[in-house]
């Protein structure tokens, strides 16, 4: 088992006081050929073997009296003997056997008319659902076990089921759900502080609200807690003090305090060396190893705890561990500059991975031989190797996970590819270098997209040219130390640009598209003369009037530039005369152009929801309290930004401001597929952890604290039927940057979701200046029916032209994701729909009319005269 860092507590139902409870209160009528008693004791027998770990002989005991249960109908006994073995099912991962036998046990309850029994069989089974990653059937279940839990009396039952509920939720991404329900279970145990349990489940509890806040990033609230589990350390078991310490030793290292997180990770590995938690010490051995040779440059002392790591894996007969800790010994020894010596280890833990099968640490020991050949002045064997790595990598794409911890020490895929694409461009493989710099790109992305679409021919200069037009480009970027390149593509040609960027001059160009639009200074102008001056100076398409639209697919920090500044070989910024859209991955190109049928849609059909105008709380119970700076003020323009665009709109709009404005009432909706969906709120663009950037709405209900959409939270969401996902907001393209996925943003997830474009915004603007631009746009695409991108470039140019609101600040930070060639579609409003209809009834009254006159025969009025003849009416 592979130990995590940053899980929250998971918490089965504790049965064995239940048990006792039964046998003091069940009253037998007739003894069977068993006796009531002796099916007591080895139930009894059972669950303390359980307990203890000892699945098979509990297993045993509790198969063996089942028959006799199941003859004699419902009864305590049988309800708790389905809970053991559900929980041994569980524990042996057999998920769905652990709910059958859970829901058995429920139902056996429910006659009984036991609703804590129930409630703890639902909870069981909620937990196994849990563990299988069902997480919409896990809360169900155990929203059933809470409310049988409230009503039960039994004051514990809802505590460890409210903890499980959060647990759920955080799995999801649901931190302001989690939120709530750890919060909960802290103040049901604060009712009931004298109970003897109630100490345990407090520190249980605080433990996963720590977890939690440590998750969104809230760390000096996480610290407080973890200090505050440790003043009364006696009540947690060994193996939750081996997580509590674990998890300290993550957070201090991202406070930049290292030697802390030698400490807890010395005070973690001693209690899972306790626990007998072999699993539990390897993984804080791994971790304080790379805290040595990253944090400390401790090289010898990383390679000497990377080898008592692989002693221990052998001695305990870990081969998938001892192989992991061959993998880093031999990334160490590279690194320390033992080149020759790091080709051994590197060699045992590829021959020891191809063994096991483990295709994750067959790619990095194949990349470091690669690195190896490289350093040795052999290209062509290094490109094989980095070849068999990136066929290793893909066999098995979308299942490889790094945790932020080892992807700072071995290498993560990204650095596979760009080892391969620097090999070909100097050799001047055009074609296979762009192939593989569109599978090095926002891999999760790309991963869910072929999913849903089954198998799909890679990407290619080729069938890239099939799919644009003569008026587009696309130019795709790829930036590595001392590197931008673009390859540019249209309908006849395609070719290539770099620049060599040293190092310093790269971390200038890092610091002033992380400072836009300040950067630019007043003098906008000679700002981005700077900016040009980083660029490839010959990529075609940028400087040909021709290519009208262009596409750009940015690299690492270019993710963040609004190309249409720029001004490639002539005076006028690209916005003059292109309009230009992005994308995270040319594979968008290969999605379905739409209808054009559908691009006409009558009045009854829902084209706008829209939400905004948030009302901002500050509450002590907010989750995200006391964490980074975030603003939380009145958007008075947002409710009138959002008026402005109903009032263009002819179809039916949905519209959710001030107290509205919940994200429930999200989504209830948001799966209706409307044509727009608009969201004007704060934004909190996270750049350590994309999991924490979220989207601001109105509290739930009166007194509670604001609810967050989180980034995940959107990924999840179905909005096929979007044309449009506008977020109004601040930052809401901006986030972490991922070696390989891209800067992890709004509009990544919007587009992954299914709709076909998003606009979202690069850094703050103003209330009002943002209202105003909106408005414009909306004009340009809802009015005049513009293409969305041309609408963009046409509001962008009205803000360029005018007196006051010229400069980029007010108006660059927009950038259009994904479709941009194709109008939004056109709604017919009721009187444009009903206008015909008049004409209609005349029609049919004529030819009512001239059916009456053929059926008499009186048709001389229709016919010419004789000796006349007819002639065409001069217009």
């Amino acid at each position: 088992m592979q130990y995590t860092c940053f899980r929250p507590v998971l918490n089965r139902s504790i049965t064995i006081p239940f048990v006792l409870l039964a046998c003091l209160t069940w009253c037998p009528e007739k003894a069977g050929p068993q006796s009531r008693d002796d099916i007591k004791v080895q139930i009894a027998n059972a669950t303390a073997l359980r307990e203890k770990g000892v699945f098979r002989e509990a297993r045993s005991i509790y198969e063996s009296i089942l028959p006799a249960l199941r003859a004699q109908g419902s009864s305590s006994d049988l309800g708790e003997a389905l809970i053991g073995l559900g929980q041994i099912a569980n524990a042996e991962g057999r998920y769905e056997t652990a709910v059958a036998l859970a829901h058995e046990s429920a139902g056996v309850f429910h006659e009984l008319g036991d609703k804590n029994g129930e409630a703890r069989a639902r909870n069981d089974a909620g937990f196994a659902y849990m563990n299988a990653g069902n997480y919409p059937e896990a809360a169900r279940d155990l929203d059933v076990a809470l409310g049988l839990g409230s009503q039960s009396g039994v004051a514990k039952t809802p505590v460890f089921i409210l903890n499980n509920l959060g647990s759920v939720y955080y799995y999801q991404a649901k931190y302001s759900e989690a939120f709530t329900a750890y919060d909960a279970a802290l103040q049901r145990v604060g009712q009931y502080a004298a109970e003897p349990w109630a100490p345990y489940w407090r520190q249980h509890t605080l433990l996963n609200l720590a977890t939690l806040y440590q998750r969104i990033g809230n760390d000096q609230r996480a610290l407080g807690l973890y200090e505050q589990i440790e003043q009364s350390p006696e009540t947690l078991t060994p193996d939750y003090l081996g997580h509590l310490y674990a998890n300290l030793g993550v957070l201090y290292r991202h406070l930049g305090d290292p030697q802390k997180a030698l400490e807890a990770y010395r005070k973690a590995q001693r209690s899972y060396a306790l626990e007998h938690d072999v699993d539990g010490e390897l993984s804080v051995l791994k971790n304080t190893g790379i805290v040595l040779a990253l944090n400390l440059g401790r090289l010898p002392d990383a390679l000497a705890t990377f080898s008592k790591a692989r002693d221990l894996a052998i001695k305990s007969r870990n081969r998938r561990e001892a192989m992991q800790a061959q993998l880093y010994r031999a990334e160490t020894l590279y690194r320390m500059g033992r080149v020759a010596q790091a080709k051994s280890p590197f060699e045992t833990a590829l021959s020891e991975a191809t063994g096991l099968g483990t295709v994750e640490e067959q790619w990095k020991s194949l990349y470091g031989l690669g690195k190896i050949a490289e350093a040795e002045a052999e290209p062509a064997i290094a490109e094989a190797k980095y070849r068999e790595a990136i066929s290793k990598i893909e066999s098995v794409r979308s299942k490889i996970q790094l945790s932020v911890l080892k992807s700072d020490f071995l290498a993560d895929k990204r650095d596979v590819y760009d080892a391969i694409i620097r090999l070909l461009l100097r050799g001047n493989d055009v074609p296979d270098a762009f192939e593989y710099m569109e599978r090095s790109r926002a891999r999760v992305f790309q991963d869910r997209f072929y999913s849903e679409r089954g198998p799909v021919a890679s990407m290619s200069l080729d069938s890239i040219k099939e799919r644009i037009d003569p008026s587009t480009a696309l130019v795709e970027f790829w930036i590595a130390p001392e590197t931008i390149a673009a390859v540019w593509i249209t309908k006849e040609s395609q070719g290539v640009a770099q620049r060599h960027v040293p190092f310093s001059e790269m971390e200038i160009l890092n610091r002033m598209i992380a400072g836009l639009p300040e950067s630019l200074g007043e003098d906008w102008q000679a700002g981005l003369e700077k900016l040009n001056a980083f660029m490839p100076g010959d990529i075609v398409p940028l400087s040909d009037a021709r290519y009208t639209h262009i596409l750009i697919v940015p690299d690492g920090p270019l993710s963040l530039l609004p190309f249409e500044l720029l001004s490639p070989g002539s005076a006028q910024p690209l916005v003059e005369s292109h309009d230009v859209s992005y994308l995270p991955s040319a594979v968008l190109l290969l999605r379905n152009p739409g209808s054009r049928s559908a691009q006409i849609q009558p009045p009854w059909r829902q084209q706008l929801i829209a939400f905004g105008d948030p009302v901002a709380v500050a509450q002590k119970g907010d989750l995200l309290a006391s964490s980074e700076s975030e603003e939380k003020g009145m958007l008075p323009g947002s409710a009138a930004e959002i008026g402005q665009i109903e009032r263009m709109v002819a179809g039916r709009s949905s519209i959710f401001t001030g107290l509205p404005d919940r994200k429930e009432s999200f989504f209830e909706v948001v799966h209706s597929r409307p044509a727009l969906l608009h969201i004007s709120t704060h934004a909190v663009a996270d750049m350590d952890n994309p999991e924490r950037s979220r989207l601001l709405f109105s509290p739930n209900r009166p007194g509670e604290p604001n609810t967050y959409l989180f980034l995940k939270e959107l990924y999840d969401l179905d909005l096929r039927g979007v044309s449009l996902a506008t977020l109004s907001a601040c930052d809401t393209e901006k986030g972490k940057l991922v070696p390989g996925e891209g800067i992890q943003a709004f509009s990544r997830a919007l587009l992954a979701a299914g709709s076909r474009s998003a606009l979202t915004t690069l850094w703050r603007v103003p209330d009002r200046p943002t209202a105003e631009f909106m408005e414009q746009f909306y004009f340009f695409l809802l009015k005049q029916h513009k293409p969305k991108a041309e609408a963009l470039r046409l509001a962008k140019l009205e803000f360029l032209h005018s007196g006051t609101l010229r400069h980029p600040r007010y108006w660059a930070a927009y950038v259009l994701n994904g479709d941009g060639d194709m109008p939004v579609p056109r709604f017919l409003s009721w009187p444009e729909l009903l206008l015909p209809l008049p004409v209609l009834v005349l029609v049919a009254l004529l030819l009512l009319r001239l059916c009456k006159r053929k059926s008499t025969g009186d048709v001389s009025s229709l016919m010419p005269k004789a000796g006349h003849k007819l002639q065409p009416r001069a217009l």
